[in-house]
């Protein structure tokens, strides 16, 4: 068995570093200007990450252009809509069109999740990050543009670059994939105006994570901690929406296909309820009526009271039929210690884009 596994790594060992030297040479293209990153009018904040797999970026987005719009600036968000089966633009909560009946199908789960959660929020949906902003400036007087997912979007400038590690695997392996999770080498960290750890209500290892960022970045780089919990349960069928503290006690079944699975587990069970059956999809995994039949039948035989999803997935189960466990997606808010200098340096990346 050894034998195999170290043959399967050394034929995977010199792919990997290709891979890396792409990555590289991809980065070190922009460092020297020999690519130049495009600027817009608009401040852009980008919010992304070094590893593969859900660290809390989109509750981040959310909770920035939350803020910002409650600022009274005019802010829309940038994505490109993960495994959507449409191309080109898309936009949501646009006030100048009509919006027909959506589906996440065309828009991605989290640019319509997102949607929901921030209905005065234009999601503009396209894999060109720079025409998208272009067009949100010159058609919606945009100020402020959140770069979902933007780390690695290099060939668009941004005014804050916003980095987020999580906690409970801060780095992904130190490594990149096959052997570890780093979307790309560590020292990415360096381009970071700030680095935010969620999921940092967890166990972690505080002083190695701050080590490996002052070796990057010295001591110019500011470093927040944030976390999230369960606040409320929506229900899948009426849309009515109740305190998570109504739900203490309750034994449910949980279902759900995002990148972190076990960290929601984990938040339904910070929340006093008790977890008494698991369906886990991959990431993204698009729902059929099988799929739900089966995770009704489990909640059934595990005697569960309600199934709770995510809101990510709750957007992918639209237009099946739920079965007789009623259903409800867990509303997750951001909370941190470091709220009044996360804000505070949004407004100033703002003010300033502003005044120049």
């Amino acid at each position: 068995m050894n034998y195999y596994l170290d043959l399967q790594g050394a034929v995977l060992w010199p792919l990997s570093k290709l891979y890396e030297l792409a990555v590289r040479l991809r980065v070190a293209a922009y460092e020297t200007d020999y690519l130049k990153p495009k600027r817009l009018d608009a401040t852009v904040i980008s919010v992304g990450n070094l590893t593969m797999g859900g660290v809390g970026k989109t509750p981040m987005v959310a909770y920035i252009a939350r803020y910002l719009k409650s600022e009274d600036y005019s802010v829309a968000i940038l994505t490109r809509g993960y495994a959507r089966r449409s191309s080109g633009m898309r936009v949501l909560n646009d006030t100048g069109q009509q919006q027909t009946a959506v589906s996440y199908r065309e828009f991605g789960d989290e640019p319509l999740m997102l949607a929901r959660s921030l209905p005065d929020v234009p999601i503009i949906v396209d894999k060109d990050r720079q025409g998208a902003g272009r067009w949100a400036e010159r058609r919606l007087g945009s100020q402020a543009l959140v770069l979902d997912d933007g780390y690695q979007h290099l060939a668009l400038s941004r005014d804050l670059n916003l980095l987020l590690i999580d906690a409970t695997d801060p780095f992904g392996g130190f490594a990149m994939p096959p052997f570890g999770r780093l979307r790309e080498p560590l020292y990415g960290i360096k381009r970071a105006d700030a680095v935010i750890v969620t999921r940092a209500d967890r166990p972690f290892d505080q002083g190695q994570v701050n080590a490996i960022i002052k070796y990057y970045c010295g001591d110019k780089v500011p470093v927040m901690y944030f976390f999230s919990s369960i606040t409320e349960l929506q229900h899948l069928a009426t849309g009515e929406t109740y305190d998570v503290r109504n739900f203490s006690g309750w034994n449910v079944a949980v279902a759900c296909g995002i990148a972190n699975p076990q960290a929601f587990a984990e938040d339904i069970l910070q929340a006093g309820i008790n977890i008494v059956s698991e369906n886990f999809f991959p990431d993204h995994h698009p729902f059929a009526q099988a799929d739900l039949d089966r995770i009704n039948r489990a909640a059934v035989d595990s005697g569960a009271d309600a199934i709770v999803t995510s809101e990510k997935d709750a957007v992918r189960m639209e237009g099946l039929t739920l079965g007789d466990v009623p259903i409800y997606a867990a509303r997750l808010e951001l909370q941190s210690d470091d709220e009044v200098r996360l804000k505070s340096l949004l407004l100033r990346t703002v003010s300033k884009k502003k005044r120049l």
